[in-house]
């Protein structure tokens, strides 16, 4: 990578391009768990919170950026890392649990979200999906059950407010619109609340990208279960590792066969993955 100024962004980069493959943590503590994981690791943006680096995983070029809270947030992070040559982002997040099944400290891989976003909303209408990438979701699941973790996948709400899904905290007559709608959502199959996943799908859509996104259950919401020590992420940063190992092979494999990127060799044993 050529080192350059400090880019006129708010990531504040010190090169001109990342690596293709970007892992977003939206806590900045994050960015250094995930770097545990990474070999070659050199910080190359610090700025408002935006921690940048670089590293190695297995031999495979990634970078690693925080995203903040909320759709605001990730909307300059995402459009960013876009302009710094990033074509293709894996979340790892938090979230709280809305169906009754999920427990603290299982994993959910994201099919798409139902959308609370005021940052998506300002470029598409509401109707507009929050979809991911399928290969990349596939890569996820892959990884997820490789890993004999306890995992989910389908359906999230995002939204952009914190404490509006929990108004009890503040009071029993405490305002919020959309506490009274989490048991329908629920109902309808919504499995985890988060806030920055439906920006992130929206945004790579139009930009044409390619996302995905693994969060850690941090809660159940309906239960009342809010363990005193949070979770571990390993989990999530473990199978996102090996999720961003197994796209970069698929897509190399595609390439060398010279057909376009569309189905994942699902019967490769691994062998060439990057």
């Amino acid at each position: 990578m050529d080192t350059v100024k400090t880019s006129k962004d708010h990531l504040k980069l010190s090169v001109e391009k990342l690596p293709e493959m970007v892992l977003l943590p939206g806590d900045p503590a994050r960015v250094y768990e995930i770097a545990s994981f990474l070999t070659d690791v050199e910080e190359v943006g610090n700025n408002r919170g935006y921690i940048t680096l670089t590293g190695k995983y297995r031999g495979l070029p990634l970078a690693v950026c925080s995203s903040g809270m909320g759709g605001p947030a990730t909307e300059i992070a995402v459009v960013e890392l876009n302009r710094h040559g990033v074509r293709t982002i894996i979340r790892i997040g938090t979230s709280g649990g809305l169906a009754k099944e999920l427990t603290p400290g299982d994993l959910v891989v994201l099919s798409s979200c139902i959308r609370y976003s005021g940052t998506a909303n300002l470029f598409v209408p509401e109707n507009f999906p929050a979809v991911a990438d399928y290969r990349l979701l596939t890569a996820l699941v892959s990884a997820c059950d490789k890993s004999r973790k306890r995992y989910h996948v389908g359906i999230g709400l995002s939204v952009d407010s914190f404490y509006a899904t929990k108004p009890k905290l503040f009071g029993e007559a405490f305002p919020s619109a959309i506490a009274p709608e989490l048991e329908g959502w629920r109902n309808s199959g919504a499995l985890q609340i988060d806030m920055e996943a439906a920006t992130l799908f929206v945004l790579s859509s139009l930009l044409g990208i390619t996302a995905g996104a693994i969060c850690t259950v941090g809660s159940n919401i309906p239960l009342n279960i809010r363990p005193e020590e949070p979770p571990s992420n390993e989990r999530a940063i473990e199978c996102a590792c090996e999720a961003s190992l197994l796209f970069s092979g698929w897509k190399k494999a595609s390439e060398r066969d010279g057909r376009e990127f569309r189905l994942p060799p699902l019967l490769n044993t691994g062998d060439d993955r990057i």
